[in-house]
């Protein structure tokens, strides 16, 4: 049996996993499919080394690597995607990538602990072409590649009750980053990033202006229960709550008489048990349409 080590190490942890392999095999059968993963599992390998990481394990189409810093993770993560972007004899294959740093329990030929888990739950979360960090890798970033994070989304990592805020690395060009309109952090101070992503919501006379990490922000009638009490009967007692989610902040109502939601932009919305981002500014009626919500209308911006 193998031997765990003396003390517990501080490592960054990538899984990078390759995205459609299924669909791949349908598409130009089994050997074709099996030859373009297997280089793609290669080249993962390889960059992976060459960034002064070690491979742990691969599990099917996927690969598990430490590394003793995030800046060696990170730098490993972009030549992957980066990798996978221009070759044309991958396909076109995506990968989609997640990292975590932390303490870890090492043993001969594996790598345990909360870590772990923590990256394994954020590869789960990332999309094809993605490179999904925790904060504690943002952490432990600087320069260049910690303008690179742009703040993502609010998750419970397994085995925590709390959230914790996890971040997408823009790899990609900056033409690149043009064309797909995403924003960057322009500066290592990340309160200046927080707070142009604010939402605010007025109520009458009240101003309420909320960052990603004071979410969920719960609306209804339980005065108790809601960060903004609404008094009136057309209203739920848990009618509503405000999540931040993939970049975006999330309207999720809950209610009995449904919300109602007036873009700028937009045509009137009924939500009943549903979702929908909040984009640019309008106006939300907890039960009732927002021309007739009266003094309980809620004005946000986003």
């Amino acid at each position: 049996m193998s031997q765990y080590t003396a003390s517990c190490h501080q490592h960054a942890v990538m899984f990078a996993d390759v995205s459609g392999s299924s669909a791949l095999y349908k598409l130009v059968g089994n050997e074709k499919a099996k030859a373009i993963i297997d280089e793609t599992i290669y080249f993962m390998m390889t960059l992976t080394a060459e960034h002064q990481g070690t491979v742990v394990k691969t599990i099917g189409d996927e690969i598990m690597a430490r590394f003793d810093d995030c800046t060696q993770a990170c730098a490993a993560a972009s030549a992957i995607q980066h990798r996978c972007e221009k070759d044309p004899q991958l396909g076109g294959l995506p990968v989609r990538i997640g990292i975590a740093y932390g303490p870890t329990l090492l043993t001969e030929d594996d790598v345990f602990g909360d870590t772990v888990n923590d990256a394994a739950c954020v590869t789960h979360i990332a999309r094809a072409g993605q490179v999904v960090l925790t904060q504690s890798v943002v952490n432990n970033l600087q320069g260049e590649l910690l303008e690179k994070c742009q703040m993502f989304d609010q998750i419970n990592t397994k085995g925590d009750t709390g959230e914790t805020t996890i971040f997408r690395l823009l790899w990609e060009t900056s033409a690149h980053r043009e064309r797909a309109a995403t924003m960057v952090i322009q500066s290592h101070d990340l309160a200046l990033y927080i707070e142009k992503f604010q939402l605010k919501l007025v109520v009458g006379e009240r101003e309420i202006c909320l960052l990603p990490d004071q979410t969920p922000f719960r609306i209804g009638r339980d005065l108790d229960k809601n960060h903004l009490h609404i008094d009136n009967h057309f209203t739920s007692r848990d009618h509503c709550h405000i999540e931040f989610r993939r970049g975006k902040y999330v309207l999720v109502d809950h209610s009995t008489n449904g919300t109602h939601v007036c873009g700028a932009e937009q045509a009137p919305i009924y939500l009943r048990r549903e979702e929908l981002p909040l984009q640019g500014s309008g106006s939300i009626g907890t039960g009732q349409p927002t021309n007739m919500a009266g003094n309980w209308l809620i004005r946000y911006e986003v």
